[in-house]
């Protein structure tokens, strides 16, 4: 009984309490519509919170959630319904005494007011569980802004390979080049073109630069690809690749410095694409030995721009409206422009300071710091930003200090030299930057450092093999590095080519470095303006100077470097002799100079390379045995020993040197040859035969036996009137022939009645296993030398005034003596010259090949009518054709279409 009371009280309570809100709804109306609407007011200042969020997500790549944009929604829709009300109240309250006389209708409102502030309260207190912004993922393909509207030569070229399906050595893709010259340009280019071609899902762009690592790489382009940066290394790997198998992509990266394992980020294999997949890796550095690294499978070397794409460049970057502004300024931007020898960094970066310089005056200054190797000073701005810290980039990066130096040294060359691989090799050897106690490692070490400094762009090949070149930028980065980033005139004096007649030089007291190379001024005066001065290294060479005393050797008494090679000296500077700490002098090609050392010679105890070329030099009695240090002595001449008793005192002084390793000389054949090849006691280096006075010189007899005679690097063989053949000859007496395994250069020159060179029961590839370069010179009895095909070094090969030559090689010749022709023939030959053969029709048979040319030079062989390669299939390495116009026109090929594609490597004598 009790229970039932006490539910029949709560129902009663509960009906009472709904018959109470609803009687009073007409007397609480005004408080409800208040209430209403200050709730309103709090849900309208969190709706413009909510918004402001949004926005500024959206500016770092977010969007508002799903949840956010439906909560927004409800609160507009309830902010309306909401104004509704109150609109609806206003117009009843308008009666007497605000009571309505519709209290049915004041019921209402009051009603809903009620009900709306609990929805707006719901609504308010929601926002506080909303997740509001997500981060939107990255599109996978994606333009970035390149740097200038100038398309690079290199563009399609590029894109030919990355678009190949056919060959699978395509898949990664090496740009490398010097720094500054145009690599990321021609990448951001790439990831445009691309960006448009469906055929990739995803291209990603990742500038790697120097200190980059792998796990950066891989956080790059997790980034790039949206996709979690969170756990290992070995997670984020799986992440990558779980992301990539299965869609085409193309990776670029962007200045690599050091090798990147691809696997370790998670990259799958390019070379593993699987069906329709296509797998691209395209990478930019400035050195071809991370090509290797890498394992790129086609390289692509970037150049400076020719002069027509570099001039446009930079009037890009300073306007027409800044060259037109004053007559004299076009003059002036073309020097300018000339001045950065087609660097698109430096063309940019100069240009871009010009931009504003519409007074001639600044430019005439801008074109005279160009002339003295101070374009940091163009710039008119801070190191962090100059062309040389861009560059100097590629110095740093150098693997020890030894290479460095060598490269700064290079720089005292003058501008657009082209620098012999050997005598730049010397000269390191003479700075003691390389200085290994055996003669031959040191050339090793110099043939590995310029190898080194080509790999970088550091150095250039020069228009042949065994030369190379600096570009002008680059040099000028290395006497700015030189002189401390400073100074241009004092530490390291290197002269522009003078113009003027008269060349003078100041040099201070902290001058360390002074450079004359092939200056074109007729009179020089050098003026010193301290009492001593700290000058280690002095070079004044094919110059017109004829007396020492111009050069003032006596104040240099720190010199350890002189080479006064290719002057006009009448007398022996006597100077020389008290510069005691010596240790490279060069006097060669003083033909006016009286070819005797003095007495007082004897004192250079500290000597160690002497290099006397161009004259027969006479020696006191045991000069040379005092110069205890001395490693190295080139004696090659035009006439040589005459007879074998100077030979052989020349010999007894070298052997009493405890350092001697190397000896360059020519032996005249007054004397037998075959005497001299037995007598020889001392290393030979450098060796030149000539006035051979027999009909057959044959190397078997000469080279038997003697093994001061295996170290010889160069034989050349000279005005031999009467020989007629050179002969290399196995027989029963003479089973162990000498091979000549250091062998590099072989020169035949006047050899006029010379018909042949006779091998018999020998193999060319065994005798010179090295032999790289080999000349023919004014051989005009010679008919052929279809023996060269077998060597297996040979890189360059010279033809001059060879008028009996129809048909350089015949593989019938090499059948008839039992020789077979590799396939794989030339494989290594670069450079072919061809001069003045009046009677050449044809290089080869069809069979031989020239897959590594690189260079030919045809001059004066009009017979000659047809290219020594397929002209469908250029050598995939050739980068030149240079001949006279009247030649190439007349060249026979199957249609104009061909010939027209090799029009471009074509340049005129």
């Amino acid at each position: 009984m009790e229970f039932q009371n006490q539910v029949v009280s709560s129902v009663i309570t509960f009906i009472t309490n709904i018959i109470i809100q609803h009687v009073v709804y007409p007397f609480t109306a005004n408080g409800n519509i208040k209430t209403l609407a200050s709730a309103t007011t709090e849900l309208r200042a969190l709706k413009e919170d909510l918004n402001t969020e949004i926005t500024n997500a959206e500016r770092e790549n977010g969007a508002p959630t799903n949840q956010a944009q439906e909560w927004l929604h409800q609160v507009e829709t309830i902010e309306r319904e909401a104004e509704e009300i109150q609109q609806k109240y206003q117009k009843l309250s308008r009666c007497v005494l605000n009571i309505s006389p519709n209290f049915c209708a004041i019921y209402k409102v009051s009603r809903s007011a009620a009900k709306k502030y609990v929805e707006v309260k719901s609504l308010y207190e929601k926002k506080a569980t909303l997740k509001v912004v997500t981060r939107m993922q990255p599109p996978l393909v994606q333009e970035v802004p390149v740097s200038s509207s100038k398309s690079s030569n290199n563009l399609e070229s590029a894109l030919v390979c990355i678009k190949d399906d056919v060959h699978s050595n395509m898949n990664i893709i090496g740009i490398w080049g010097m720094g500054g010259v145009g690599k990321t340009h021609l990448l951001e280019q790439i990831n445009n073109e691309l960006s448009r071609d469906p055929a990739f899902k995803v291209v990603v762009f990742v500038t790697c630069s120097k200190e980059c690592s792998e796990e950066k790489v891989q956080d790059k382009i997790i980034e790039k690809l949206g996709l979690s940066k969170s756990g290992s290394m070995e997670q984020k790997q799986s992440t990558v690749y779980n992301f990539l198998k299965e869609k085409s992509f193309v990776l670029l990266l962007d200045d690599l410095w050091t090798r990147v394992d691809l696997k370790t980020i998670g990259i799958p294999n390019p070379m593993q694409a699987v069906g329709p997949c296509k797998r691209k890796v395209v990478l930019t550095t400035r050195s071809t030995e991370i090509c290797g690294q890498m394992e790129v499978k086609r390289k692509m070397r970037v150049d400076a721009l020719n002069w027509d794409d570099a001039w446009s460049l930079f009037k890009e970057m300073v306007t027409e409206e800044t060259i037109d502004s004053h007559p004299l300024i076009q003059k002036h931007a073309v020097d300018v422009a000339k001045g950065l020898g087609g660097l698109p960094l430096a063309l940019i970066t100069i240009g871009r300071a010009m931009n504003d310089k519409i007074d001639s005056i600044e430019w005439e200054q801008a074109c005279k710091q160009l002339k003295k190797a101070r374009l940091n000073d163009v710039e008119f701005s801070s190191e962090n930003q100059s062309v040389f810290h861009t560059l100097k980039f590629s110095y740093d990066n150098l693997k020890n200090d030894a290479l460095r130096q060598c490269f700064l040294h290079s720089s005292l060359w003058p501008e657009d030299f082209q620098i012999r691989k050997d005598k730049l090799i010397e000269f390191w050897m003479g700075l003691g930057l390389i200085d290994e106690p055996n003669i031959q490692a040191n050339y090793d070490i110099g043939q590995c450092y310029i190898r080194r400094l080509l790999a970088v762009s550091l150095l250039e090949n020069g228009d042949d093999d065994d030369t190379v070149k600096m570009h002008d930028v680059i040099r000028d980065m290395a006497l700015w590095i030189a002189n401390n980033k400073e100074e241009y005139t004092k530490k390291w004096i290197v002269p522009a080519k003078a113009k003027q007649k008269h060349l003078v030089i100041k040099i201070s007291g902290d001058t360390e470095k002074l450079s004359c190379i092939n200056t074109r001024a007729r009179a020089v005066s050098i003026s010193i303006k301290c009492s001593s001065t700290k000058l280690s290294t002095l070079l004044f060479t094919d110059s017109v100077i004829n007396d020492s005393k111009i050069l003032r050797l006596e104040v240099f008494s720190k010199l350890t470097f002189l080479d006064l090679s290719g002057n006009s000296f009448k007398a022996f500077p006597v100077e020389i002799c008290k510069l005691i700490n010596l240790q490279l002098l060069n006097l060669s090609n003083n033909w006016n100079l009286k070819p005797l050392l003095p007495e007082e010679f004897g004192a250079l105890t500290h000597l160690k390379y002497l290099l006397l070329r161009g004259r027969t030099w006479t020696f006191p009695n045991k000069v040379l045995s005092k110069l205890k240090s001395l490693r190295l002595l080139d004696l090659t001449s035009y006439d040589g020993f005459k007879n074998i008793e100077n030979f052989l005192a020349l010999q007894k002084d070298l052997r009493r040197l405890p350092n001697f390793g190397a000896l360059g000389i020519t032996i005249s054949s007054t004397y037998n040859i075959y005497e001299f090849s037995q007598n020889v006691s001392v290393p030979i280096r450098w060796l030149t035969f000539c006035n051979f006075d027999e009909s057959c010189l044959c190397f078997s007899s000469c080279f038997l036996g003697n093994s001061h005679l295996q170290s010889v690097m160069s034989i050349h063989l000279t005005r031999m009137k009467y020989v007629e053949c050179v002969k290399f000859e196995r027989t029963g007496e003479n089973k162990k022939f000498c091979h000549l395994e250091r062998l590099e250069h072989l020169i035949f020159n006047d050899m006029w009645n010379m018909k042949e060179v006779v091998w018999k029961n020998l193999d060319p590839k065994d005798v010179f296993p090295r032999l790289q370069v080999l000349e023919f010179h004014y051989c005009q009895l010679l008919t052929s030398i279809s023996w060269v095909v077998i060597l297996p070094c040979i890189r360059e090969l010279e033809i001059v005034n060879c008028n009996s030559v129809k048909q350089l090689i015949r593989i019938e010749e090499l059948t008839n003596i039992g020789l077979e022709v590799s396939q794989h023939s030339f494989s290594f030959l670069k450079s072919m010259k061809l001069r003045r053969n009046n009677k050449l029709k044809r290089i080869s048979d069809p069979i031989i090949t020239f897959p590594a040319l690189e260079f030919l030079e045809v001059d004066n062989c009009h017979k000659l009518k047809k290219l020594p390669f397929q002209p469908m299939h250029p050598p995939r390495k050739l980068r030149l054709i240079r001949g006279d116009e009247r030649w190439w026109n007349n060249i026979k090929m199957e249609d104009d279409s061909i010939k027209s594609s090799l029009q471009s490597f074509f340049a005129k004598l």
